[in-house]
C-alpha cells in the first residue's frame, strides 16, 4: 500500500469502526455521555473510550500499512471482536493512567505551561499542521483545479472534517509536554553506575564470544550491519571495493540463460526422482529416462549459453576495469577513483560500510565467493587486487583496508551506548511502577458495564 493513500484509508476505517457496536440505543447522545471513569470532577465518557479504542486500532493498522504490509496477512482484522476488545481494554488502561497523571501533575504544579513550553507548543503546532496539510493536499487534492486561497480553504475544511483542528493539536501537544515533565520528575533520581555498565558489557562480550568463537563468517556477516558487536574472532578483515558492473543488456542475457539452466536442472531432478523410485512402473521409468536425456541436452545448451553470455559481459567491461587497475598501479588515489568509477551502492558515501569497508572472513556466505576468496587472498593491509571476475556482478577491484582485532572491543567505545540503554530501561521500570502506584492511589471509579 502506498503511504500517501493512508489518510483516505484511515478515514474509511473510521466509518467502519463507527458501525462496530451492536448496541441499539434510542438516544445516542445519552449513551455516548455515559460515565466510564471518574476521578473527582473529571469524567471519561463512553464516547471518549470508544474514540481512544478506535485510535488504537487505527494506529496499529497504520503501523502495518505504512510499511506496505497487509495487516490481514499478520492476522490483524480491525473488525474482529477479540481485536476490538483488546484495543478497548488497552484504551481503558491508558485513559486511567492519563487521569492519574493529570491529577498528580496538577498536585505537583507540573500542569501549567511555562513560557518555554508555550514556545515549544507553538513550534510543534506549526510543524504538525504544515505536515498534515501537505499530506491532505497530496491525498485529496492531487488532481484539483483549485488554487491559491480557494485551495487553502478547501484543505482547511478537509482538515476540520478529519479532526485535525488547532484545538486537536494544542490538546495533544500540551499533553505530550506535560507527560515529559512528569516523566522527568519521576525519573530525576534514576542513575546507572559504572559497575552496572561493566556487568552489562561483560555479559555482552561473553554472549558474542560464545556465538562467534567458531564462526568467523557469521561474525563478518553480522558486522556488515548496524548491530553493535562486542567480541570478534580471529581471521576477520575489512575491505573496500570498486565494482565495475555488467551492462544492463548483458545482465539480462545472463539472467535469461541462468533461468534456462535452472529450468533444466529442475527437469533433471524430477526425472531422476522417478528413476530412483523403486515402485515406479517400467513405462514411467522409460519416460523419465527419455526426459532425463532431453533435460541433460537442454542443460548442456543452457550452460553453454550462460558461459557465452558471461564471457561477452566481461568483455564489454574489460576496458573500464583495466583503466581502473592501471590508474591504481600508477599511484592514483583510491578514494578519488572509487568516487568516480565505483558502481557498488554499498560503497557510496552514507552507506553503512562506505568508510570502514566490508567485513569478510574465509568461508562466509552472503557475498559472492569470488569476492570473499580474492579479499582473503590479499597479504597485507593496503594491498589491492587486480580485477576479479565475479560470479554474477562484474569485476571486483578490492583493497585490504584493515584487520578486525580479535577479542573484546574497548569498553570506552561502547560505554555511552550501554549507559543510555541501561538508563532508559531503568527509567521505564521506575516510571511504569510509579504510574501504577499513582493509579492505584487515585481511587478512580469505574463503570465498565457502561461499555457493553
Amino acid at each position: 500500500m502506498r503511504k500517501k493513500t493512508l489518510l483516505a484509508v484511515l478515514l474509511a476505517m473510521v466509518l467502519v469502526l463507527s458501525g462496530c457496536s451492536t448496541i441499539i440505543v434510542k438516544d445516542q447522545a445519552v449513551e455516548d455521555a455515559t460515565p466510564i471513569l471518574t476521578l473527582g470532577d473529571e469524567v471519561i465518557t463512553r464516547k471518549q473510550v470508544m474514540n481512544t479504542r478506535d485510535n488504537v486500532l487505527l494506529n496499529q493498522y497504520y503501523m502495518y500499512a505504512s510499511y506496505g504490509i497487509d495487516p490481514a496477512q499478520l492476522g490483524f482484522d480491525i473488525n474482529n471482536p477479540d481485536t476490538i476488545a483488546a484495543a478497548q481494554e488497552y484504551a481503558v488502561t491508558a485513559l486511567k493512567n492519563d487521569m492519574a497523571l493529570r491529577a498528580k501533575a496538577k498536585e505537583l504544579g507540573l500542569d501549567a505551561l511555562t513560557e518555554e513550553d508555550n514556545a515549544k507548543l507553538q513550534e510543534e503546532l506549526d510543524k504538525r499542521t504544515a505536515d498534515d496539510r501537505a499530506q491532505v493536499k497530496a491525498e485529496f487534492f492531487a488532481d484539483t483545479e483549485l488554487e491559491g486561497e480557494a485551495l487553502e480553504e478547501a484543505i482547511t475544511a478537509k482538515m476540520d472534517e478529519i479532526g485535525r483542528t488547532k484545538d486537536y493539536y494544542t490538546e495533544l501537544i500540551s499533553a505530550e509536554i506535560m507527560d515529559t515533565k512528569v516523566r522527568d520528575y519521576i525519573c530525576k533520581d534514576v542513575a546507572v553506575t559504572d559497575e552496572e555498565i561493566q556487568a552489562d558489557f561483560d555479559s555482552k562480550v561473553t554472549a558474542d564470544q560464545e556465538k562467534y568463537a567458531e564462526n568467523a563468517g557469521s561474525y563478518a556477516s553480522a558486522a556488515n550491519g548496524t548491530t553493535t558487536l562486542y567480541w570478534a574472532p580471529a581471521g576477520v578483515r575489512r575491505v573496500k571495493q570498486i565494482l565495475i558492473k555488467f551492462k544492463d543488456e548483458d545482465n539480462k542475457a545472463i539472467s535469461d540463460a541462468q533461468a534456462k539452466v535452472t529450468a533444466a536442472n529442475g527437469k533433471i531432478t524430477a526425472a531422476q526422482s522417478v528413476l530412483d523410485d523403486e515402485a515406479a512402473a517400467e513405462d514411467a521409468k522409460a519416460a523419465a529416462q527419455a526426459d532425463l536425456d532431453a533435460a541433460n541436452t537442454e542443460l548442456e545448451a543452457a550452460q553453454a549459453e550462460l558461459d557465452a553470455a558471461k564471457k561477452a559481459a566481461f568483455a564489454n567491461i574489460d576496458t573500464d576495469a583495466d583503466a581502473v587497475t592501471e590508474a591504481l598501479a600508477n599511484g592514483e588515489d583510491w578514494a578519488k577513483l572509487a568516487e568516480e568509477k565505483n558502481e557498488d551502492p554499498g560503497m557510496k558515501a552514507g552507506a553503512v560500510n562506505a568508510e570502514r569497508g566490508y567485513a569478510v572472513a574465509a568461508g562466509m556466505t552472503g557475498f559472492d565467493a569470488a569476492f570473499v576468496d580474492a579479499a582473503m587472498a590479499l597479504e597485507k593491509v593496503g594491498d589491492v587486487s587486480g580485477k576479479v571476475a565475479g560470479n554474477s556482478n562484474g569485476y571486483y577491484i578490492i583493497k585490504y583496508e584493515s584487520d578486525v582485532p580479535e577479542g573484546a572491543v574497548a569498553l570506552d567505545s561502547v560505554k555511552d551506548s550501554i549507559h543510555d540503554a541501561l538508563l532508559s530501561s531503568a527509567q521505564d521500570q521506575v516510571y511504569d511502577t510509579t504510574v501504577a502506584e499513582w493509579v492505584e492511589a487515585a481511587g478512580i471509579k469505574e463503570n465498565l458495564g457502561g461499555l457493553n
